[in-house]
């Protein structure tokens, strides 16, 4: 029964990284016309609907067992996103993505420090390759890492918690309840950021993604925006539910397929090549994944180990 969750659950989350990777190639466009802070509170603006509009269709409930232990989760989560789209302000896509994409890492730390949880060395071992795969995909220039490097490993901490919180904290909130969380969490966060740069502009602001204030969005930039929300949804939503029922550590893996989607999608989209180190970087992020799944189904076969 738990292994069929398990992969039940790695299936949610390949379905979710293949959305949120195809709808991440379009935040180039969005971010030409406006900021960080308009950008998330936008779809925030059209995501929190659409949750709504599905909780009444679906006949679902919103309601919160836990309202303590969701806002907080909702916190952890929404800090870790908005300090990642952050660092993309100053540094390279690779070198921020490899530092969010450390989440499996801090899911053991986390499981052993926080929760408690018994981590075996051979998991230990298996997720740092799935990490290296990853790096190989993304190949950061390590000669030009300083301290703002050290942010997107904070990202990858609050993701991590995050999503770990969600299996030990809010286990009972439906999947829906916890995204809606995620996006009021990212509006308000937003909407107080937006407020203090429109009322108190910096110098040189409306150039620069993190601090720039409101602007006249266009059609083209809400069209767009309005896409990335139900993407949002749907990737939140499924990953959400990944990590509900099944075991964390696995699911984080799978969350590696994101970087395998969007060398695709970069690819079917744009026409952009991937190099061989990236394409061995794949292979063995899906390695990596499968020794997880088979790891964690020997387990339940032969609860000795």
């Amino acid at each position: 029964m738990t292994n069929n969750r398990n992969l039940n659950a790695a299936l949610l989350a390949l379905v979710s990284t293949a959305v949120l990777s195809f709808s991440d190639n379009f935040v180039s466009m969005v971010s030409a016309e406006a900021g960080l802070w308009q950008f998330n509170l936008i779809r925030s603006c059209f995501a929190i609907p659409v949750l709504l509009v599905l909780a009444s269709f679906f006949n679902l409930s919103l309601r919160v067992v836990d309202l303590k232990m969701t806002v907080l989760r909702s916190l952890a989560v929404s800090t870790g996103l908005l300090i990642y789209f952050a660092a993309l302000g100053f540094l390279p896509v690779a070198q921020a993505g490899a530092g969010l994409f450390s989440s499996p890492i801090w899911v053991l730390i986390f499981s052993a420090v926080v929760f408690g949880t018994k981590i075996r060395f051979r998991q230990v071992i298996i997720i740092s390759i799935g990490f290296a795969g990853a790096l190989m995909l993304l190949q950061p220039d390590m000669t030009d890492l300083s301290v703002l490097s050290v942010l997107p490993l904070t990202a990858g901490a609050f993701y991590g918690l995050g999503m770990l919180a969600t299996r030990h904290w809010c286990a009972e909130e439906s999947a829906l309840t916890l995204a809606v969380g995620v996006f009021v969490t990212l509006g308000v966060i937003s909407f107080i950021m937006l407020t203090v740069f429109t009322i108190w502009p910096v110098a040189g602001g409306s150039e620069n993604f993190l601090l720039s204030g409101w602007n006249r969005p266009t059609p083209m930039y809400l069209l767009l925006t309005l896409g990335q929300a139900i993407c949002s949804v749907i990737a939140v939503s499924l990953i959400t539910q990944a990590y509900r029922i099944g075991d964390a550590a696995q699911v984080s893996v799978f969350e590696y397929s994101f970087l395998v989607f969007a060398a695709l999608w970069t690819f079917i989209i744009w026409g952009q090549e991937t190099n061989i180190l990236a394409i061995l970087g794949i292979v063995v992020i899906f390695i990596s994944g499968a020794a997880v799944s088979f790891m964690s189904g020997a387990s339940i076969r032969n609860p000795s180990n």
